[in-house]
């Protein structure tokens, strides 16, 4: 298995944690907002660890964007690779709509801990974390047949 098939493969098994935690994160959070609770240090952690991961997750990103045979191809013909559906999605929107999420989360995970009352921290995150996540499922390549980019969901199991 050659490193850049192994960072893919990595980095789509580090989207389902990134997702799931998510996922757990906003429905923690909007809870919070929707019942007027108090913040705990549980609504905190779970905004730290989709943050962790989110994190861990563009930094595979970026590796991969480093050595991956599919960037050194839009790269060699940067003009043509912006005409070409699947060269531009893995060029240029992946990564800037992954970074964007990233920074979003992060901003709303700071801003939170810095909020003075409960519901704004949990405001402040849970919008923060939903369009972070808006910004994230966007822009996988899921396997849908009309997406020139789409991949398999789990690629390391063959399918």
């Amino acid at each position: 298995m050659t490193p850049d098939i192994f960072l893919k493969d990595t980095h789509n098994i580090l989207r389902w944690v990134v997702l799931l935690t998510c996922a757990w994160a906003l429905l923690r959070l909007w809870s919070g907002v929707k019942g007027n609770s108090e913040w705990t240090k549980s609504d905190r952690m779970c905004g730290l660890v989709f943050t962790s991961f989110l994190n861990l997750q563009v930094l595979l990103g970026i590796i991969l964007y480093a050595i991956s045979p599919v960037t050194k191809a839009a790269m060699a013909n940067f003009g043509a690779a912006m005409k070409d559906p699947y060269l531009r999605f893995f060029a240029v929107e992946h990564p800037t709509a992954m970074l964007l999420a990233a920074i979003i989360a992060q901003i709303g995970y700071s801003r939170a801990k810095r909020a003075t009352t409960d519901r704004s921290r949990f405001l402040t995150s849970a919008i923060a974390y939903t369009i972070s996540a808006l910004l994230i499922v966007l822009s996988i390549p899921w396997p849908l047949s009309f997406l020139k980019y789409g991949r398999p969901l789990f690629p390391a199991l063959g399918n």
